[in-house]
């Protein structure tokens, strides 16, 4: 009989640490959204998760590591909203301002269901600096889609892309900071309303010359899915 290393699977001393360290973060999340990060110690953190001060740092040495690793599954559902191909619903499927913009759509959607949580821990992450030590992973990910768009003449030939897909990356996180305000509250689907109108004027600009019905089918698109997703036929 194969072991659970040789299957791939993890073994039971991984699982009991993934497990403790799910524990740790899901613990940091309710603590920092009832108290503030500011006002919750790294103590109260391990406490809340049942186990050891120094089990806690083995896991995040330092208190700023849970909002990193929160941060990086919302990426995780970044890689998943753009595909496996990494374009968004993959090319030839729809138009590049649609794919781009139906992740904002599915993005703002992902922040609005945990809007406390989200909120804190945005605002958080942008005080330690988090969008300019952050590898622009998005950025790339952007770039791909534009250059799928110029390969099918939807956008000009002679932009940058990956220039371009950085633009698209400080849009996004701009508008994040600014929903996670903590001085402001925003108002229902105010992520998504900022992240089009941002949008829009981007992606009117990489267009082609006297066209931009890519831009008006993609925001028709988003708009329709909005709908839908209100009526609950979409989770």
């Amino acid at each position: 009989m194969r072991s659970a290393r040789d299957a791939g699977l993890p073994s039971r001393r991984e699982q009991r640490k993934n497990e403790t360290r799910d524990r740790l973060l899901s613990s940091a999340r309710q603590l920092f959204v009832s108290k503030g990060y500011d006002e919750t110690s790294y103590d109260e953190i391990a406490r809340t998760a049942g186990v050891a001060r120094q089990t806690a740092f083995n896991h995040f040495p330092r208190k700023e590591d849970f909002v990193a690793a929160w941060v990086a599954q919302r990426r995780i559902e970044l890689h998943e909203a753009m595909g496996p191909s990494g374009e968004a619903g993959g090319a030839g499927e729809s138009s590049a301002s649609s794919r781009l913009l139906v992740v904002m759509r599915v993005m703002a959607d992902i922040y609005e269901r945990r809007r406390e949580e989200g909120r804190v821990f945005m605002n958080a992450w942008v005080r330690l600096g988090g969008p300019i030590l952050d590898e622009p992973v998005a950025a790339h990910m952007f770039a791909a889609v534009i250059s799928s768009g110029q390969r099918a003449g939807e956008f000009v030939a002679d932009v940058d892309a990956e220039a371009a897909g950085e633009v698209i990356r400080a849009i996004y996180f701009d508008a994040l900071w600014r929903w996670a305000d903590p001085a402001h509250e925003p108002t229902k689907n105010a992520l998504f309303e900022n992240l089009l109108t941002r949008m829009q004027l981007v992606l009117t600009g990489l267009c082609t010359d006297g066209d931009r019905r890519h831009v008006r089918d993609a925001v028709n698109l988003v708009r329709s899915l909005e709908v839908v997703r209100g009526q609950g036929a979409v989770s």
